[in-house]
């Protein structure tokens, strides 16, 4: 359990300008030369954690803005960007929820360019380095993490600038970077992209096998399997999508309500955690972190000190049984909830940190690999096995859950529904919408929930989910070609 510990607003402000330019720099240029790398599995390790830690800074884009604190802000922004999240306030990510974000000339548009682009810098020199060395026992558990971050840069990349997967094989999607040096490439197209991202994946896999890691912060075989069965789903390879999720999720824990209902704060409490960040004093950033925004009971943070509540949509929320034990993590409309008076109805009390501000970043659970396994067999033919697999989960959530009677497009639907219940905030909302489900944006419905800046409707496949190349690289790049407005 993580020491409690309290700050105030104004304390975490000095903090966050006194301490940005603290973290760790993961810039591949070290005093370490190629050579003395090649040799020492223990500085490319280093090279390896310094990316994990880029995945979790606070300010790695330069930007100051409290949104850019890694991966995870990424996830946080692009489920505000669905139909199943609604903020009470214009604030911050009002720009990911109001669609302006994505425009080239709004800083935003930035932010999940450098996220990725910077550490897949660092990537690059570490699978260079190896493979010119030459792989063996010492170097390829390092190699194999190496190449699952930088399929999940590109696979994060790809599908915010680019279009889905299907159908798009040609459009063109991001440049590909596979050494050290930006030139200014041009962008490649989705199947180029994809093909690298899928083959770094299989090739971690392999080089993974039988790597037992130190804690939950660093990718294992387990996590890589999961990346490839979120891709696979996504292009469209769903006996490799089944096979993959279902080896991902193996030797993880449902956990019971209470485990489900602790917060989501700690990644070694959370038993489905399979890959995320331990967030302490020494390197949080407080309110400019997932908790700070989407805790709506911590009154020191963004969500619940200004009232910048993040909730669900009603629509999803009536899709909840009521024997479903994931309804309490929102407030009812009918009656409220006893522990949390002040907050308005739908409000989540999903994401809660005891510790005020140490809250961990949880990437990756297990449970979505069930409901990438149960479409994925759906889709296939195999409607038997894909029930099954939704009911192991279900029932695990909502003890009255019988199995499901439904069948071919009725059967997706529902596994995807329950994929948005369990999931909801932790970032997969958006990516099904657009690149799947072929989904619109419908905020602007009777009774709805959402707040008037946020009532958007936006036709499925429409450019408004297209993010535009930042202002920055159109500017210093001429081969560029921009996305449509």
């Amino acid at each position: 359990m993580k020491k409690i510990t309290i700050y105030s607003l104004f304390a975490t402000s000095l903090l966050l300008t006194s301490c940005a330019d603290d973290y760790l720099n993961t810039n591949p240029e070290s005093t370490i030369n190629e050579e003395q790398l090649a040799t020492s599995p223990s500085a490319l390790q280093g090279l390896v954690d310094g990316v994990y830690t880029g995945f979790r800074t606070f300010g790695n884009t330069n930007s100051g803005n409290h949104e850019d604190y890694g991966h995870k802000s990424m996830l946080a922004g692009l489920d505000l960007m669905s139909n199943d999240v609604t903020m009470a306030k214009s604030s911050w990510y009002i720009s990911w929820y109001n669609y302006t974000g994505r425009v080239q000339t709004n800083g935003r548009s930035l932010l999940p360019w450098n996220t990725y682009y910077l550490q897949i810098k660092t990537i690059n020199t570490i699978i260079n380095t190896v493979n010119q060395a030459g792989v063996n026992d010492s170097n390829k558990y390092v190699l194999g993490q190496a190449y699952a971050l930088r399929a999940l840069s590109y696979f994060m990349l790809a599908r915010i600038y680019g279009p889905t997967y299907i159908g798009h094989t040609s459009d063109l999607c991001v440049p590909i970077y596979t050494s050290v040096g930006f030139e200014g490439k041009s962008r490649s197209n989705v199947g180029e992209v994809y093909a690298l991202i899928e083959n770094d994946l299989l090739k971690s896999i392999d080089l993974l096998n039988g790597y037992t890691r130190p804690t939950r912060e660093k990718v294992d075989k387990s996590v890589a399997n999961a990346l490839l069965a979120q891709v696979s789903l996504e292009i469209g390879k769903y006996t490799q999508a089944a096979s993959a999720a279902n080896a991902a999720r193996q030797g993880y824990n449902l956990g019971t309500e209470a485990q489900w209902r602790n917060g989501f704060y700690d990644i070694n409490l959370t038993t489905d955690a399979m890959w995320g960040a331990v967030i302490n004093s020494s390197n949080t950033s407080f309110v400019a972190s997932f908790h700070g925004h989407f805790d709506n009971t911590n009154t020191s943070g963004y969500a619940g000190g200004l009232g910048i509540y993040k909730n669900i949509d009603k629509r999803l929320y009536d899709k909840i049984s009521s024997t479903d034990y994931r309804k309490k993590a929102f407030v009812s409309p009918v009656g409220g909830d006893p522990s949390y008076p002040q907050l308005p109805a739908y409000a989540n009390i999903k994401f809660i940190d005891p510790t005020v501000s140490d809250a961990d970043y949880i990437y990756l659970r297990a449970s979505e690999m069930y409901y990438i396994e149960a479409e994925a067999l759906a889709r296939s033919g195999n409607e038997t096995q894909a029930k099954a697999v939704l009911y192991q989960i279900t029932h695990a959530r909502d003890a009255g859950y019988a199995s499901s009677l439904n069948t071919g497009s009725a059967l997706i639907d529902e596994i995807i529904t329950q994929k948005r219940i369990e999931l909801w905030g932790e970032g997969a909302a958006w990516f099904d919408m657009k690149i799947r489900l072929g989904v619109g944006l419908d905020r602007n419905y009777t009774g709805t929930n959402h707040p008037t800046f946020g009532q958007l409707n936006i036709p499925a496949n429409s450019s408004k989910f297209l993010w535009q190349i930042p202002q920055a690289e159109i500017d210093t790049n001429p081969n560029i070609v921009q996305n449509p407005n």
